[in-house]
């Protein structure tokens, strides 16, 4: 079933709810005693959810939640951190770094999705013929995307006879996760040596938990607690806005049902992301400019924000399919870690050309970035500039923006093969060379925009 059209009982809601956040305490604890989660800096999102797909019911049984319902809780917390990302305050504030890094993103989400679906029709002509060559579509989502437009879009297939669509997007991510954290600590370990040339990495950051001498103001309080509770504003906003997202969508699918085309609706639905967004940015620069939403803090909203994605990482794992998974290991394994390799050697010999300064810090943050999440990319960078005094974390978050941008017409070509060529092998193929094409243009653009700002801007 549909993420978007799964009901859950009010006991299903709080069960979930529960559930997660136990998981996530007990992981705040494994943070913070031991040393092999330290050493490599998982997060504890990451730890609860691999902790619950453990002790859920495909492994041990000895915890009480659905799987298809975890998919539930991506599908809708992918939209509200969305609409919290269209709440922040936009900065006009760009520099040549970021633009360099904002094409790098995209190139590589392209070259994650030709290597993907290759190698997807390769197995498929050759020797696993039910394998569904959207398989390899799902790479740049799972790893450049993160798990849950993974999922969102994944699960969007299904009604196109893609059986487990959002469990396999959800996969690819948490593989990329592992990339991200395990073998980036690799690189970086190799690159600064062990032998006390990095700079100590405070006890916080390692254990996850800050000293009173450690803490910093996260929030500021902008309503009377005498009133309300500022959080609770900043909540309602978010819940007002994803009723308006709800609304519509649903007016969206009506039109396309007026037009005939019915077919489309899963494709709309798994956008309704990217509608939360738009209408956040909306509601921010034109009903609540200026003093009229002088209320909202972005402390706030950040701690909302990471709030949501903390259940959405941990409730993306618990959501794996580990049946289908296995079913399909060795190709689901292959494009992994073909896409992570080709990513590495990518993201390295962009990096070693276009900058001369703080080539690895940037390397590291974008590798960690494109197979996991921006807060891996900090996450590592953070290893090798512990007050993030380089210019590059800023880079990453403002390059995010620019990709969203030019990485959105990936989102719309790779539904082509199934609205327009019902799931075909020709409309993969077809897909293959839209994306090829697509990169080279991409290339071409950077390639001037490079020897245009190179001759205008000293080497950074």
């Amino acid at each position: 079933m549909e993420a978007w059209t799964l009901e859950l009982s009010v006991a299903d809601l709080f069960v979930d709810f529960t559930v997660i956040s136990v998981l996530l305490l007990a992981a705040t604890l494994l943070r913070r005693y031991v040393t092999f989660f330290q050493r490599f800096l998982i997060p504890n999102s990451l730890i609860a959810g691999f902790l619950g797909l453990f002790l859920g019911a495909q492994m041990l049984d000895w915890i009480p939640f659905d799987a298809e319902r975890m998919g539930a809780w991506v599908y809708h917390l992918l939209a509200l951190t969305f609409i919290c990302v269209g709440l922040y305050r936009t900065s006009n504030e760009h520099s040549h770094g970021a633009i360099n890094l904002g094409f790098m993103q995209v190139a590589v989400m392209l070259i994650q999705g030709i290597i993907g679906l290759a190698i997807a029709l390769l197995t498929v002509i050759t020797f696993v013929p039910d394998l569904n060559p959207a398989t390899g579509i799902l790479l740049p989502l799972g790893y450049a995307m993160g798990p849950g437009i993974a999922y969102t879009i994944g699960q969007s297939w299904v009604s196109f006879g893609f059986d487990g669509g959002g469990s396999v997007g959800l996969t690819v991510a948490a593989i990329g996760f592992l990339v991200a954290y395990f073998f980036g600590m690799i690189l970086v370990n190799r690159a600064v040596g062990t032998d006390g040339t990095r700079p100590a990495i405070p006890d916080y950051v390692r254990t996850g938990i800050r000293g009173s001498e450690d803490t910093i103001e996260g929030a500021r309080l902008t309503f009377s607690g005498a009133a309300v509770e500022p959080l609770s504003v900043h909540l309602a906003l978010v819940g007002g806005l994803y009723l308006l997202t709800w609304l519509v969508t649903m007016g969206l699918a009506e039109l396309l049902v007026m037009g005939g085309l019915e077919k489309e609706l899963p494709v709309l639905w798994s956008f309704h992301f990217i509608i939360a967004n738009l209408l956040a940015i909306l509601v921010r620069k034109v009903f609540l400019r200026g003093k009229r939403g002088a209320w909202i803090d972005d402390g706030m909203v950040h701690r909302v924000t990471g709030t949501f994605a903390d259940y959405l990482i941990a409730a993306s794992i618990m959501g794996i399919s580990l049946a289908f998974a296995w079913r399909f290991v060795i190709p689901l394994l292959l494009i992994c870690a073909l896409g992570a390799g080709l990513t590495y050697l990518f993201v390295r010999w962009a990096c070693w050309k276009l900058f001369s300064m703080h080539r690895f810090e940037r390397f590291i943050g974008m590798f960690a970035q494109m197979t996991g999440t921006i807060a891996s990319g900090l996450a590592l960078l953070r290893v090798t500039d512990p007050e993030y005094r380089s210019p590059v974390a800023q880079e990453l978050v403002l390059s995010s923006g620019m990709a969203m941008g030019f990485g959105f017409p990936l989102l719309i070509l790779i539904n082509m093969p199934f609205t327009m060529f019902d799931g075909s092998l020709y409309g993969f193929s077809f897909l293959l060379a839209l994306m090829a094409g697509y990169l080279i243009l991409l290339l071409s653009a950077w390639a001037w925009y490079w020897r245009r700002s190179s001759r205008q801007a000293p080497a950074s």
